[in-house]
């Protein structure tokens, strides 16, 4: 088949899917929702060395507490303390179950996604990956997102011991080699332009040290690593990396690469790192660059760019100066005049990045989009070089279709004193996911789809029904030249104003590095099972500017929603993010201007201590359920607000609706501490509290409620056997209706390299309020992984439920278990 019919076969199915993703979204669902709202995993270009990007983002808001092991593993747990600020969901999703596995998932390794809203240590996220590695939690302290960057684990590719030479044939003497033991290097940082020894403040090399930069290709860019080597084994290296974690905290261990294009900065390091206290070294310094900045220009005169390059480059490395700039721009130039068009992409974004109001920069802007725009039709260099370029462009062209399909059949059986056994679920559960993905020199374009089925098999007196779910239809437009981008479809955003998942489109547009504008209109649907909406729909705007200092960022917003032509809600609102080296802070303020109130408030930071302690906390109030008129219908005798609207008048609407909101506040702090690499300890206290609502409308009052919990957790790994993991955990709470103390054990244990076992245990004590009766819980379950190969894995998992509960005379035992098989596929 010719290239050219591959990519007309690859385009129609990439249409179709497009159509597809605008056309579903209309079709009926009836499923509810779980915790965990979207995922997704793309490629990350904010590091050469990383794999990809895994986003997860929650139905409710919930606080960053932890996550274990902290860098290297094929398995990582994040440990949350979900919130009630919800996207239309009720908050008791929180304490559900459900695993899923994000489109893309083969790019960063990844399994599955696990959510478990049970455990007796706090609801916790797990991200199960095929093989060992490297990777990053996000602890910016967004609510409703975590991000996990996912890169190859170097540690676990180092080899035990050295390579043995093979034996010799019988009755022969044969020379041997010598063992060959390769070096090892510590890769400090990595940009998309060259780097400079501005980029180690402070840095000492010893005598036996030296740093460089090396290239890589990904994902069709030009990355620069920067290195620091060389050492002889994994220890000398991770001996050394201890003391460069505070500088580097994305440092990591790597082979050196043989016959790698090296560049050597060492010299430089040694000549500038002290600092020039005089006036003479400062004019010494200034008389060099001039000198080469001549070189270069009579170079570039001559026609020598190869020549120019190496002095423009040399000059960038030497401590920053007035001639810097100017040294970057035309860095960028001589190399788009030799046809290095990857790199002169990179050397202009890297100047407009560094002097963003400089005087070149307008100028800078234009050969930017005049690269980008002639890219495709450019001409590339003879030889190898232009080989190579012209099979990136191929690469970064090519269409991209993935799926993920997945069967469970899940099956719950009740048992209350020893009487016949009750069915309460037998239901088969199919799950399906398209990506389709075209990346071009200018034009990317993305359409997904991801879909669900569930198939009853209880008798019809008590099936609750089949039921479909739509959780995402929609397609993805971006343009590199103009700065613009747009989605429509099924979709989902949590910043802005908007609240989730909404069927609509968005507009995006970059103007300029720090200022990122967009506009939104749409119908919310805040459950996967909900169609189109006929009676709300919403209208917004935002602006996002940052950094505004050094890691901050900034928006602001403004969003009106209506229902069933009476107002809803219209809100301004901002947010700022801080993500320093060992602090980050978020918060949000969302006032509505229909109620004339503060609709949430949010606050959340964290903290981590040279000592490698850490501390986060959170501070929220919100409207439970979210603040808007829509909240008027809670309680009343009818299916649809547009009923409730012929009884009510619009104002008499929006006070029924502010009195059915109550107002909801939540306050936590927890530490984290790790003992030594294979032991780690943890503790979070929090309080919950949702004010009471008044009798309105005909709807009776409700009370107010109190939540406490405090909880402790000893983690360990690889005590018995590398990628083994056990969790002791201990929890006590206490609210209006309960006291609960739980204790669970949960292990983990690797056999090979296809299995994987997990056993569990959970024990509960029960103090009811209601009737001061006692309850004891003992819940024992086990997990059998099989992974037939990266294509193909299937799953067993079982569990039973003890409870025995005793009042005054009277003695209750119930029983349960459930069982869930399935299989999951990937093409």
């Amino acid at each position: 088949m010719s290239i050219s019919a591959l990519l007309s076969r690859n385009a129609r199915i990439g249409f179709i899917l497009a159509i597809a993703s605008l056309v579903l979204p209309a079709s009926p669902a009836l499923a509810g929702p779980g915790f965990i709202g979207s995922s997704r995993v793309s490629i990350d270009d904010s590091s050469a060395d990383s794999l990809a990007s895994i986003e997860i983002r929650f139905n409710c808001k919930a606080q960053y507490l932890r996550h274990y092991p902290s860098g290297n593993g094929d398995r990582v747990r994040i440990f949350l303390e979900p919130t009630s600020i919800c996207n239309g969901v009720s908050p008791v999703v929180a304490e559900s179950r459900s695993r899923l596995r994000p489109f893309n998932a083969d790019s960063a390794h990844l399994i599955e996604l696990e959510y478990d809203g049970t455990n007796a240590g706090g609801p916790v996220l797990t991200l199960n990956f095929s093989k060992p590695v490297a990777f990053d939690v996000n602890m910016s302290g967004i609510a409703f997102d975590v991000v996990v960057h996912v890169r190859e684990s170097a540690l676990q590719a180092l080899p035990v011991e050295s390579v043995r030479a093979a034996p010799a044939e019988p009755h022969r003497q044969v020379s041997r080699p010598k063992p060959v033991t390769p070096d090892y290097v510590i890769n400090l940082a990595s940009f998309q332009r060259i780097p400079t020894i501005a980029d180690v403040p402070n840095l000492q090399l010893t005598a036996n040290q030296r740093l460089f930069y090396s290239e890589a290709i990904v994902d069709g860019a030009m990355w620069y690593r920067l290195r620091l080597g060389n050492f002889d084994s994994p220890g000398s290296a991770k001996d050394a990396l201890v003391g460069l974690t505070d500088i580097f905290p994305g440092a990591w261990i790597d082979e050196l690469e043989p016959n790698a294009n090296e560049i050597d900065l060492s010299v430089a390091v040694r000549e500038f790192s002290e600092p020039q206290d005089t006036e003479a070294d400062t004019d010494l310094a200034t008389s060099k660059i001039d000198s080469l900045m001549e070189d270069a220009r009579r170079s570039m005169i001559a026609g020598d760019t190869s020549k120019a390059i190496q002095i423009y480059t040399k000059v960038l490395q030497l401590p920053e100066s007035a001639r810097h700039p100017e040294a970057q721009e035309y860095l960028a130039l001589a190399r788009e005049k030799k046809g290095q068009m990857a790199h002169a992409k990179a050397e202009y974004q890297r100047y407009l990045s560094l002097y963003p109001d400089s005087e070149g920069a307008a100028r800078v802007n234009q050969r930017l989009a005049a690269l980008l725009a002639n890219s495709q039709t450019a001409r590339q260099p003879a030889g190898a070089s232009g080989a190579q370029a012209g099979r990136q462009v191929a690469k970064r062209s090519d269409w991209r279709i993935q799926t993920y399909f997945s069967q469970y059949y899940r099956r719950d059986v009740n048992q209350p004193d020893d009487r016949e056994e009750i069915v309460s679920q037998s239901a088969l559960y199919s799950d399906v996911n398209f990506d389709a993905r075209r990346r071009g020199e200018r034009f990317d374009f993305s359409s997904r789809l991801s879909a669900g089925y569930r198939s009853d098999f209880l008798d019809t007196a008590s099936s609750s029904g089949n039921s479909t779910r739509i959780s995402y239809a929609y397609a993805d437009l971006a343009d590199a030249v103009t700065g613009l981008r747009g989605r429509i479809g099924r979709q989902s955003r949590n910043t802005g104003g908007v609240l989730g998942r909404f069927d609509g489109f968005n507009l995006g547009y970059r103007f300029n590095e720090k200022v990122l504008i967009n506009t939104v209109i749409g119908k919310p649907a805040y459950s996967s099972s909900d169609g189109i909406d006929s009676s709300r729909s919403f209208y917004g705007a935002s602006v996002n500017y940052g950094p505004v200092l050094k890691n901050l960022d900034l928006g602001l917003f403004y969003i009106q929603q209506d229902i069933e032509n009476v107002r809803d809600r219209q809100a301004v609102g901002g947010e700022f993010r801080y993500f320093g080296d060992k602090q980050s802070l978020w918060g949000m303020v969302d006032y509505d201007l229909h109620f004339g109130e503060l609709a949430s408030a949010f606050l959340q930071g964290s903290w981590r201590f040279k000592s490698r302690l850490s501390v986060h906390a959170l501070a929220n109030k919100r409207g439970s359920p979210f603040l808007s008129t829509g909240n008027a219908i809670i309680g009343q005798p009818v299916s649809t607000f547009a009923e409730l609207a012929t009884i009510f008048s619009a104002g008499e609407l929006s006070q029924l609706g502010k009195d059915r909101t109550a107002a909801s506040t939540n306050y936590s702090v927890g530490l984290s501490y790790p003992i030594t690499q294979k032991l780690q300890i943890n503790s979070d206290i929090g309080q919950s509290t949702i004010d009471s609502t008044p009798a309105s409308g005909g709807v009776l009052a409700t009370p107010g409620s109190t939540y406490s919990y405090y909880s402790g957790s000893l983690l360990a790994s690889s005590l018995l056997k590398e990628g083994d993991v056990t969790i002791f955990s201990l929890r006590y709470s206490d609210s209006d209706t309960a006291q609960v103390a739980s204790m669970t054990v949960d292990s983990r244990y690797p056999f090979g390299r296809t299995w994987r076992f997990n056993a569990r245990l959970r024990v509960d004590h029960r103090q009811l309020a209601s009737d001061g009766s006692e309850q004891w819980l003992f819940t024992p379950g086990i997990r059998i992984q099989y992974r037939r190969s990266q294509k193909l894995r299937l799953e067993f998992e079982a569990g039973k439920l003890f409870s025995q509960q005793k009042s005054i005379g009277i003695s209750q035992d119930r029983e349960s278990y459930f069982v869930n098989l399935g299989y999951q596929a990937f093409f």
